[in-house]
């Protein structure tokens, strides 16, 4: 842009402040902020009334004191004061209401801070000009212990099923096996276990990772408050092998043959296990070879891991011969 350009700008900008209807509409606006400023310091000498959250804190607490109870992180006051000090609250520059633990603590296991306390120290924090209305909660108990806390272990109240085609393969994982517990030395002598909330999942396909609050203890602080469970869940695929046909229960001078001596079972497995060795026996009864009129006999499984399901064998019965020594 050249100095002609500039030039041109400036004078037109001249001309339009020099016009009457801009100088009217300039000295208006120049008059409505006058009246703002004004309205805007009366409005700051009225009272108003708000309720705040105010943070809380206990200070002092010593090493060897637990807090039992749940200390809120803030409480309400309804405050009443003069616009210009409350304006400083609307922007967010909220004071902290600070107590000192050895000031309201009773040396033996309760802190305890009255309504009369409470207001008063809401007051100091608010100003000898505020008018405080109301305090929620209107007063404080905690209880706090200073007997170290004891470990016990979790036991878990789960109801879990997989669903069709798939199996729960493991054992239930949590992330803690045992909690810290604090107490009174009575609660703590009673106190073997803890459980977790009650968890009940069915027709699961998929491994089960959830957080598990565990069930509170009267007068009593857990730590952790929850955990993470992992219930392992696999999906069965089929699969086939063979084995030897053994012959339970024969007196040592007698000897058993079966025709044939392996068969080939099918059975679903886990998949994590499809390509394991797994131990599956299949047998006849001597007594069943015994009794029977016949040249065959049942044969069954009669091991195979929990995880397996469906075993079938190839063949429900075999023939057989005995042998006497």
């Amino acid at each position: 842009m050249d100095r002609l350009q500039i030039k041109k700008i400036r004078n037109a900008c001249k001309q339009w402040i020099d016009a009457k209807s801009t100088r009217t509409v300039l000295l208006y606006l120049f008059f409505l902020f006058i009246s703002f400023v004004f309205w805007f310091v009366l409005t700051l000498n009225n009272s108003f009334q708000h309720e705040y959250s105010i943070p809380l804190h206990i200070k002092s607490i010593p090493d060897s004191a637990t807090m039992i109870s749940e200390i809120p992180h803030s409480i309400k006051v309804t405050v009443k004061d003069k616009g210009l000090s409350m304006l400083k609250y609307e922007i967010g520059n909220l004071p902290t209401l600070t107590l000192d633990f050895k000031e309201y603590s009773n040396g033996s296991g309760l802190f305890r801070v009255s309504v009369a306390d409470l207001r008063s120290d809401v007051r100091d924090i608010f100003g000898a000009s505020a008018i405080i209305s109301s305090v929620n909660p209107d007063s404080l108990r905690f209880i706090y212990t200073n007997i170290p806390g004891k470990k016990v272990p979790i036991n878990f109240d789960i109801d879990v099923q997989a669903n069709l085609q798939y199996v729960i393969n493991g054992a239930v994982k949590s992330s803690v096996d045992s909690v810290i517990v604090y107490s009174d030395s009575h609660t703590l002598a009673e106190l073997n276990e803890v459980y977790t909330y009650h968890v009940e999942e069915h027709e699961l396909t998929d491994t089960l990772i959830r957080e598990v609050a565990i069930a509170p203890v009267r007068n009593a602080r857990i730590v952790p408050k929850s955990i993470i469970l992992t219930i392992p869940v696999e999906q069965l695929i089929y699969r086939k092998q063979k084995v030897p046909v053994n012959v339970l229960g024969q007196p040592s001078n007698i000897n058993v043959l079966t025709f044939p001596s392996v068969v080939d079972v099918s059975f679903l497995v886990p998949q994590s296990m499809y390509r394991k060795a797994i131990t599956i026996k299949a047998a006849v009864n001597y007594d069943d070879v015994i009794a029977t009129k016949s040249n065959h006999v049942a044969v069954k499984v009669v091991e195979i891991p929990a995880v397996c399901q469906n075993a079938v064998l190839s063949v429900d019965s075999v023939e057989y011969i005995i042998e006497k020594y």
